[in-house]
């Protein structure tokens, strides 16, 4: 009975904290997904980022973008879809290779890219500004760098 005692108390302990990182990880996912409008149309923030990426790396493939965003094919297929059919982005077949298709930004996407782009920038900024206003430069900078070393932890237990 004392070993479980043990573990219900380590656990109460250590739970406060992951569920702090739990609801962050839900409420910046909601985020992510949430509809956002950009020039009088609805994207998501992976919609937009993809479009944006495309746009500053022309003729990356499908492939390529569900490495990036750790996304399946099918799930970038969707959302490469979605930015087809509006006209933001087109496909082009790679030069004597009809199996690898590139994306690329039309005039339309370019154009939406760079609104994005403008409204990031601002927004970033603003963020950036209210968390070194409430904790500190050197907390933001702490946290940016415990942000990358979980991203390593994390995309190492998905390799393994």
């Amino acid at each position: 009975m004392s070993h479980l005692t043990d573990i219900n108390s380590a656990y109460q302990k250590l739970n406060v904290r992951a569920n702090t990182l739990y609801e962050f990880v839900i409420l910046y996912h909601n985020y992510i997904y949430a509809h956002h409008t950009y020039e009088n149309e609805h994207f998501n923030m992976m919609e937009i980022h993809t479009l944006t990426y495309i746009d500053d790396c022309p003729g990356i493939t499908a492939t390529e973008l569900s490495k990036l965003w750790h996304k399946s094919k099918s799930a970038i297929s969707q959302v490469i879809k979605r930015l087809v059919d509006s006209g933001y982005v087109e496909k082009r077949f790679k030069e004597n290779n009809e199996k690898s298709v590139c994306l690329y930004v039309t005039d339309k996407g370019q154009r939406l890219s760079s609104v994005h782009k403008a409204y990031d920038v601002a927004d970033i900024t603003q963020t950036t500004s209210y968390l070194i206003e409430q904790c500190g430069q050197a907390d933001v900078d702490a946290f940016y760098r415990i942000i990358d070393k979980y991203n390593e932890l994390l995309k190492s237990d998905l390799e393994s």
